[in-house]
């Protein structure tokens, strides 16, 4: 993975809060920016960065992706509603040596951030949409040093038989998913919620009647009342 390209949203100075935000598969910084800025405006003294993908989609050579699908689901059963959840993992444990070497680059990425900003890991967040919600959860689990919290949007435990061989951190991990959504579909928020509570990994989950696979502020707020608690 090259040097990532990057958008800053929010204070470069004095920085309280330091948040990642990684936006989905077959997206980009663009599509995610809207609600980077919601962030940067209720979460005082922070600074989102959001950094994009270096590899072309598969689906789209003029978005991004953080590691490849197609091959590991051809079909795309993972989004037919009549798929098991138990499938549904299967498929993505197939890609955890892709989202595991994409971990390692967020963690650098991570990491040179907070001396540029003099950011403690206490108060630095990771969060993400879809794919990016799956790196993320990967990300803050695979981190020598515990983050200040994971936020994935709509994602699911990815590469699981992989991430289990390299836990190293246990951040609070906060869940959000659309009741609607059959694209990460929200059946599969039960196996994540149960594989957390298997590892040892508080989480907390809020869920939104209806809603599909997207991003809504409501989500941003309540994202953002979290960060906002009193250590």
């Amino acid at each position: 993975m090259d040097k990532l390209v990057y958008k800053t949203f929010g204070t470069t100075r004095n920085v309280s809060k330091l948040i990642i935000f990684l936006h989905g598969y077959n997206s980009n910084i663009a599509d995610v920016e809207p609600y980077a800025v919601m962030l940067a405006q209720k979460i005082p003294d922070s600074l989102i960065i959001v950094p994009e993908a270096p590899e072309a989609s598969e689906r789209n050579p003029l978005k991004k992706q953080w590691y490849a699908l197609t091959d590991v689901d051809p079909e795309r059963r993972r989004r037919k509603p009549e798929t098991s959840t138990d499938e549904i993992v299967a498929i993505y444990n197939r890609t955890g040596q892709r989202i595991s070497k994409a971990a390692k680059e967020i963690n650098r990425f991570i990491t040179a951030l907070q001396k540029q900003y003099g950011a403690a890991n206490k108060n630095t967040y990771i969060m993400g949409f879809s794919q990016g919600a799956m790196l993320a959860i990967f990300t803050g689990l695979t981190r020598r040093y515990k983050l200040g919290g994971v936020f994935p949007f709509a994602g699911i435990v990815c590469g699981k038989d992989t991430l289990e061989k390299e836990l190293s951190s246990k951040p609070d991990v906060y869940l959000f998913h659309g009741t609607s959504d059959l694209s990460v579909q929200y059946k599969t928020l039960d196996f994540t919620k149960e594989w957390l509570e298997t590892h040892g990994i508080n989480w907390e989950a809020v869920e939104y009647d209806g809603i599909e696979h997207r991003l809504i502020e409501d989500e941003m707020e309540d994202a953002a009342e979290i960060i906002r608690r009193p250590a």
